[in-house]
């Protein structure tokens, strides 16, 4: 249920306190682990193949980037528009028999492909799916229970995509079924900061009281969950035009790509996972929890509609008007309630969601390096879908298969990289992540000692202004000479390559380097990898320009408009920035695999950590001080932790790159860099991450 604001300030309190004692330890073991530059006893020999004790270090390095403009050039847009168009030709729901067609036909493809490996990994999962012969809906009903509206069971069909017939109609999965009756609230974004806005100024008490948020600023699961915290008994969401369609409702589509009135975003309320197998991989002979002592943690109903459905609601508010950020852009005057201007009508919520068990499959393609095997190199999307998913995620999917094909060819030519590249294809994505997070429970010890880095990418284009990626600071540095190499994909400017019109169109501040953030979250598969086993990830992607567009997301996400006909007419009509992205994944997932000294810098992670606790300081500073926290200690290592990643780096620098023993062990001790921040207790009350 949450906690109340005293306790919830005492508990982030909390919190800070005791990962600032896990950084100081961290940084401690780190330290010790970059200062001893000499060691030679973790690795002899025999662990390096005979054919590469007299490695040449400059001809492989010439032999690499050779293959790199190979890559580059065999990638065919074409290939990737066909892909696309195959796979979202029906609906690719989690746990559908349209899925688990569409799993068999990507794993042969990627057999025929050439891969030393492929197989199909399934997982006996928990699912929350919508009924079918009885929808949600969301009513306007009298005293006597008679309804006067009704939302929409289905979206319209607004092109011949929407025409087929086993569309699922919208839901948030894992929100409970239930059916509750009472008046109306208008809660903005449905923030906490909204809810006590209300409680403090208005005296609104939401006790027996339903909700209407507008999606958008936080998770929509944290709208329910702060909906509950405040005792109301059900939540209706909705994307409304301010967010999703800033232009007005005349030109919607399928006349462009902003949002109809007809439009409903889908998502998940749920945690990340399968529910009843947590910490473990949910295999057929995994010891399962029963439902009732999961940690579902929904327990009131939600229902997503679309704007052309919310302002039948939102017009019949009474009550004092919303305070003017809170005003989206329907032609209402936007009221908080509670309750309607005719007190004989109130809303009823009918929610008729169903759990069941369903099998969620994984593609995963091998690649064998031929120098060190053991070593890993991931790229990763997942092929599920809320309907069709021509932008999330298969334009991911349909890029990654053309990688696979061009690497195979690079296999089937005798040309291999010095490590393992893995291909991941994720089942269950939309629904929690539940693919990604089984897989990584199952290979969990693996990929501690093995893996090199993880490349997500959830979906290649929603838009073609500029890239965005969010990077583990190890990855930054292997991201842009990546960049460096691909062309830009318009072909007309004079910023030559794709790193090149990054930087111009997206520059860090003062860095004269690209933007890239840093905080990762949870929001896609890489989750899993880089909060639970520490692997250096990537989740990238070309997007809008969110100057040009203050929108939350592009506008027709997680509806049943996200077609193939959208992409191709909307999104990227040539496929030339579908094939950037291809390139610069494939690009940088070679060069990972195949580089000698993992160019890597550390010097940006000890960086990166004294950026962090500087903005901590700014933020909670006169909070410590009330409470006698004291950071000396913290600070200290941060200021240690910078002396020995420049030393650790003039090392690399004056290191023989053609002693591969040496190499392994130095790229060994930067691969555990991220992994000596984990703590496997987890931080208190949320023992995932």
């Amino acid at each position: 249920m949450g906690f109340p604001p005293q306790k919830q300030q005492k508990r982030t309190i909390y919190l800070i306190l005791v990962a600032t004692g896990l950084v100081c330890l961290s940084l401690g073991v780190i330290i010790g682990w970059f200062s001893n530059n000499n060691s030679r006893d973790t690795i002899s020999p025999k662990d390096v193949p005979s054919n590469q004790m007299n490695f040449d270090y400059k001809q492989h390095q010439r032999q690499m980037g050779d293959t790199l403009q190979s890559i580059m050039h065999e990638l065919n847009k074409d290939n990737i528009r066909s892909n696309l168009k195959n796979y979202t030709s029906k609906q690719r729901l989690a746990g559908t028999e349209n899925v688990k067609a569409m799993v068999k036909h990507i794993a042969q493809q990627w057999r025929d492909h050439g891969l030393d490996k492929v197989e199909i990994t399934p997982y006996e999962v928990l699912m929350s799916y919508p009924n079918i012969t009885n929808p949600n809906r969301v009513e306007i009903v009298m005293d006597d229970g008679v309804p006067v509206f009704t939302s929409a069971f289905v979206e319209k069909a607004l092109d011949e995509d929407g025409k087929q017939s086993d569309i699922i109609p919208p839901y948030n999965s894992w929100a409970p079924a239930g059916m509750v009756e009472g008046e109306l609230v208008y809660v903005n974004y449905g923030q906490i900061e909204d809810f006590m806005f209300l409680k403090n100024n208005l005296s609104i008490n939401f006790t027996n009281k339903i909700v209407i948020a507008r999606y958008g600023k936080i998770f929509r699961g944290d709208k329910v969950l702060n909906a509950q915290r405040f005792n109301a008994i059900g939540v209706i969401l909705y994307t409304d035009p301010a967010d999703f369609n800033i232009y007005g409702t005349s030109n919607t589509y399928p006349n462009s790509w902003w949002m109809p009135d007809t439009g409903v975003q889908r998502g998940t309320v749920g945690g990340d996972g399968d529910y009843l197998t947590p910490f473990y991989p949910a295999k057929e002979y995994a010891h399962r929890l029963a439902v009732d002592k999961t940690t579902i943690n929904i327990k009131i109903p939600c229902q997503p509609i679309g704007y052309g459905d919310a302002i039948h609601f939102l017009r019949e508010l009474v009550g004092p008007e919303a305070p003017d950020d809170w005003k989206g852009k329907l032609n209402i005057t936007y009221r908080i309630g509670p309750g309607f201007s005719d007190g004989n009508k109130k809303v009823k919520l009918t929610v008729n969601n169903y759990l069941t068990m369903v099998t969620v499959e994984n593609v995963i393609g091998v690649i064998t390096g031929n120098v060190e095997p053991d070593r890993y190199v991931l790229l990763g999307n997942h092929h599920d879908a809320w309907v069709f998913g021509a932008i999330d995620p298969l334009s991911g999917t349909a890029t990654l298969t053309e990688i696979t094909r061009v690497m195979g060819k690079m296999v089937k030519a005798d040309i291999r990289p010095k490590r393992t590249i893995v291909f991941c294809t994720w089942g269950g994505e939309e629904v929690g992540l539940i693919g990604s997070t089984e897989w990584v429970e199952e290979y969990m010890k693996v990929l501690y000692e093995r893996a090199v880095a993880y490349l997500n990418v959830d979906y290649a284009v929603d838009y073609i202004d500029n890239l965005v990626a969010g990077t583990s600071p190890l990855l930054q540095d292997p991201l842009y000479q990546a960049a460096k190499i691909v062309p830009n994909p318009d072909s007309t400017s004079p910023y030559k390559t794709l790193y090149d019109i990054w930087n111009k169109t997206s520059p860090g501040d003062g860095t004269g380097e690209p933007s890239i953030y840093y905080s990762l979250g949870s929001g896609s598969d890489m989750a899993t990898f880089y909060q639970r086993a520490g692997v250096p990830s990537i989740d990238m992607w070309y997007d809008y320009d969110y100057n040009k567009w203050d929108i939350l997301s592009y506008p027709l996400y997680h509806s049943a408009y996200e077609t193939f006909h959208m992409y191709t007419t909307f999104i990227d009509p040539t496929f030339n920035y579908t094939l950037a992205v291809a390139r610069l994944w494939a690009v940088l997932a070679w060069k990972l695999s195949d580089e000698t000294v993992l160019s890597f810098d550390v010097r940006r992670y000890a960086k990166s950590i004294k950026d962090f606790i500087a903005t901590l300081k700014d933020e909670f500073g006169q909070e410590w001080q009330i409470h006698n926290v004291n950071i000396v200690a913290l600070e200290s290592a941060s200021n240690n932790l910078t002396l020995a990643a420049d030393n650790f780096h003039n090392h690399i620098l004056n290191i023989n790159q053609n002693d591969l023993l040496a190499v392994r062990m130095l790229n060994d001790k930067m691969m555990q860099l991220e992994r000596a921040f984990l703590d496997p207790e987890g931080l208190p009350g949320r023992p995932i991450y």
